[in-house]
């Protein structure tokens, strides 16, 4: 892992200062991220395990997403928060709040000027009750004290209970190397791998692009289960194993949901024994899945989760012998 020391980078609006030392010493550009980024090998797509609720994943998928957390480094970079305006106009975007502003490092050779940015920012959307928030790191290009263009080496999408994520590793010879991930409550998709390479003379050029799985829009974009979609009554029957003797059943479930929090469960089984976990259920709702919790909550087993997809629902379920997502009918 590369960490940045901030330079201090002073002046007025246009004229910015150039490092004679570095200047006339070999040009290199300063790294920034994890070399380890272009070895480290990801699946293009693994499950998520972020609370103890949730189903249990492999080791595997645990490894991948270790993996992918030790290489984001951008808390570890730090530098001098910019209190003037001199690159507001550069990196700012419409619908997006500049939040703060912090110059990592700044190096030249000859009439040209690599400003190192970490910002930080908010999407202003009011379809969300917690606003999205940006982290990026950019590279911006000035040309006899003009600006030229940018080079984005990390941006982090922070969207309610999902995240667009691109990991960049800049080396010292001007070599991008990116891959981009998005991930929801349950996947992490591995979605493009691409090379740049930035000349000392300020050009970007793309080496190269790869698709690695093509996901159609943001994960973040996905139907949100609003009130008016959720209150009802909704059933299943579904194979599963009879507490009472270990015999295969078919399981009813009849689900009532009175409130954006809470629910009444009612069975239907061949067995006594399978009617104990009836009754009130607490809902915690996360805009994409409905996760229920009951009075029988020992190892998750008896709780359940609902979502609404491509105009229906689906239950998802331990207590089934299919735990994947099934169809659930809204009556």
């Amino acid at each position: 892992m590369v960490i940045l020391l901030a330079t201090t980078i002073t002046g007025c609006k246009k004229n910015y200062p150039v490092d004679e030392k570095k200047e006339n010493q070999l040009f290199q550009f300063t790294e920034i991220g994890s070399k380890e980024l272009i070895t480290t090998k990801f699946p293009s797509q693994w499950r998520i395990h972020p609370y103890e609720s949730s189903f249990p994943i492999s080791e595997s998928d645990r490894i991948n997403e270790s993996n992918l957390n030790k290489l984001d480094y951008f808390d570890n970079v730090k530098g001098r928060l910019v209190k003037n305006r001199n690159y507001i106009s550069f990196i700012k975007e419409k619908g997006i709040r500049l939040d703060s502003t912090f110059v990592v490092d700044s190096i030249s050779n000859k009439n040209r000027l690599f400003v190192y940015l970490k910002t930080f920012k908010t999407i202003e959307d009011p379809s969300y009750d917690f606003p999205p928030t940006v982290n990026q790191i950019d590279i911006l290009i000035f040309e006899n004290s003009q600006f030229s263009q940018k080079l984005n080496v990390y941006t982090k999408k922070s969207y309610p209970f999902a995240i667009d994520l691109k990991l960049g590793y800049f080396n010292k010879d001007g070599n991008l190397f990116t891959k981009e991930f998005k991930t929801d409550e349950e996947n992490t998709i591995f979605t493009k791998e691409e090379h740049f390479k930035l000349s000392n003379s300020g050009i970007i050029t793309k080496q190269n692009s790869t698709i690695i799985n093509e996901n159609k829009g943001s994960i973040a974009k996905h139907k949100i289960l609003k009130e008016s979609d959720l209150i009802g009554a909704y059933k299943i029957y579904a194979p599963a194993i009879s507490n009472s003797n270990g015999e295969e059943i078919s399981l009813g479930y009849f689900i009532t949901i009175k409130s954006p929090t809470k629910a009444v469960l009612s069975i239907d089984a061949k067995y006594s024994e399978d009617y104990g976990c009836e009754g009130e259920y607490r809902l915690t709702n996360n805009e994409k899945i409905i996760y229920a919790k009951g009075k029988c909550d020992q190892d998750n087993l008896d709780n359940f989760y609902i979502k609404y997809e491509n105009e229906k629902y689906f239950i998802k379920s331990k207590r089934f012998l299919n735990q994947d997502w099934q169809e659930l009918i809204k009556e």
